[in-house]
């Protein structure tokens, strides 16, 4: 028979297991976690495919004869870059373009709203024609930036999605007025820039009507626009009554390190721009501090300046 001490010290005892047949505590199993398996790197471009193509600013003028701030215009000159994207959009499976979701998740099709056959290519997607294309789009982007800098003053952004290529028939096209973003769920949430590239020339109409800027943009292959995701920037497409229209189109997101990046589509904000920010956000603390020990506020005062100094040390002031 136990004795009640020892039954007592027992029950009291916080063990963590016990082995089979008896009392003794056993030792915690440490539970490890796999580390996810690195994704297989890509085969080099071949010889002659792997230099960036050249990429050159291009003007696009308002009705007032006048280009819209924000709103980047940028050339792919190599027209292979759009040449090859259109092959690999007639070699792959393609889905009617959708407007929405509905309640039980089916993609809603609306050709009276948008009128487009569709596929996309993931962010890592290994084709010679897309790695092209994103190397372009990177020149691109970089250029916009230069214009724009405080465009990547909030952080890393990259491509992360799927980026689509649309081909819109005669009279198709994405037909009423849209922005990128219209919420805070995603995938709409996350997304920075849009860029868009149009990959053949349309000489009847076929254009892009952007809203507010009074602007109407007309179809030049390897003419890539970047432009901000929000409502400023509403857009529709104008439809050719006798020619396609073929884009691709996607977006730039802030980064996450939970999601794979396209290879070589990451960008951050230049040192430069980084110190401004940084002395901005320094000149805002001295203020407050001020303010405190103007109204007597020693204690909060001294908060402010541990969590400045604290900021130094770790670099995030």
């Amino acid at each position: 028979m136990i004795p009640r001490w020892l039954l007592t010290a027992l029950l009291l005892r916080p063990a963590t297991g016990l082995a089979k047949g008896g009392f003794a505590a056993t030792k915690p199993k440490k539970k490890t976690k796999k580390a996810p398996k690195a994704p297989k790197p890509l085969e080099p471009l071949p010889p002659g495919l792997d230099g960036v193509p050249p990429v050159s600013r291009f003007e696009v003028l308002n009705a007032d004869g006048v280009a819209p701030q924000f709103a980047g215009a940028f050339l792919i000159e190599d027209e292979s870059v759009a040449d090859d994207l259109v092959k690999e959009f007639h070699e792959r499976p393609q889905l009617r373009g959708m407007v929405s979701n509905a309640a039980n998740g089916e993609p809603v099709v609306d050709t009276s709203v948008k009128d487009s056959l569709e596929m996309s290519f993931p962010a890592n997607d290994p084709s010679i024609a897309w790695r092209r294309y994103l190397l372009s789009l990177k020149a691109a982007m970089g250029l916009y930036l230069e214009d724009y800098p405080y465009a990547g003053a909030y952080g890393a952004f990259s491509i992360t999605g799927r980026t689509n290529v649309q081909l819109y028939p005669p009279s198709g096209g994405y037909k009423t007025f849209h922005t990128e973003r219209t919420g805070r769920g995603e995938p709409e949430g996350s997304r920075h820039l849009v860029f868009m590239t149009y990959l053949n020339d349309v000489t009847d109409a076929g254009g892009t009507e952007f809203c507010h800027q009074n602007l109407i943009v007309s179809p030049k292959k390897g003419l890539t626009l970047i432009w901000p995701a929000d409502w400023t920037f509403t857009h529709r497409g104008v439809p050719s009554p006798t020619q396609e229209k073929i884009i691709t189109t996607g977006w730039s997101r802030a980064a996450s390190k939970s999601v794979a990046h396209a290879p070589g589509a990451h960008w951050s904000i230049s040192a430069q721009v980084q110190f401004h920010v940084a002395f901005a956000s320094k000149y805002t603390v001295l203020r407050l501090l001020l303010l405190f020990l103007r109204a007597g506020d020693f204690f909060f005062a001294g908060l402010f300046l541990a969590g400045f100094f604290a900021g130094l040390r770790r670099g995030f002031a």
